[in-house]
C-alpha cells in the first residue's frame, strides 16, 4: 500500500464539531433541517471535498460523540478501515500518513479527533442532553459537567424544567 508523500493535517477539534453539526443526517434531521441547503463551511480541507464526502464523514464521526465509551475502539477501526497511520517524518516527528486512496477530509477529520482524544480522553466528548437535539461537543469547562451543545439549548431546557415544576406546584394546589 503507497502511502502519500504529503503530511495529513489535523482538521481542529472546533472543525470537526462543525462538520459533525451541520452535514450528520442525524443532526440535520433532528433540527428539522433535512431538505434545507447546506451551509459553506470555513475549513480549508472541506473546499476541496463533495457533500457526500463532507456528510460521510460527519455521520462516520457523530457516533464516537455519542458513545464516549466506545470511542476509542470506534476511532482505532475507523483508522485501520481507511489506512490511516502514524509514520516517522524526515525530521523525525511522528506525523499522519494515509494510502493514496484514502478520502483527505476523513483522513484528516480522524487524525484530528485522534489527537484530541489522546491529549483529553474521551469524556470531553459528548452529544446535547435537550429534547430534540443531537449535536455534538465538547467539554472544555473546568468541572466538566457541560450536557448542552449551547447556551440556546441550555436556556431551552431549564426553562422548560422550571415550567414542568411550576405546573406541578399547581396542580398540588388545587
Amino acid at each position: 500500500m503507497d502511502l502519500v508523500d504529503e503530511t495529513v493535517v489535523d482538521l481542529p477539534i472546533e472543525d470537526l464539531v462543525v462538520l459533525v453539526n451541520e452535514y450528520a443526517d442525524i443532526t440535520r434531521s433532528a433540527a428539522g433541517e433535512s431538505m434545507d441547503n447546506y451551509p459553506e463551511l470555513a475549513i480549508s480541507v472541506a473546499a476541496t471535498a463533495s457533500r457526500p464526502e463532507l456528510v460521510a464523514t460527519a455521520n462516520h464521526l457523530h457516533p464516537v460523540f455519542a458513545d464516549s465509551d466506545r470511542a476509542i475502539d470506534r476511532l482505532n477501526r475507523m483508522a485501520d478501515a481507511i489506512g490511516l497511520k502514524h509514520r516517522l517524518g524526515p525530521d523525525g516527528r511522528l506525523r499522519w500518513t494515509r494510502p493514496a486512496h484514502a478520502d483527505s477530509l476523513e483522513c484528516a477529520a480522524l487524525a484530528g479527533i485522534i489527537d484530541f482524544v489522546s491529549a483529553h480522553g474521551t469524556t470531553v466528548l459528548g452529544v446535547c442532553a435537550a429534547d430534540n437535539c443531537v449535536d455534538v461537543y465538547i467539554d472544555t469547562s473546568q468541572a466538566h459537567s457541560r450536557r448542552y451543545c449551547s447556551a440556546r439549548c441550555n436556556n431551552k431546557a431549564r426553562a422548560a424544567r422550571w415550567r414542568a415544576r411550576h405546573r406541578a406546584s399547581s396542580e398540588q394546589n388545587r
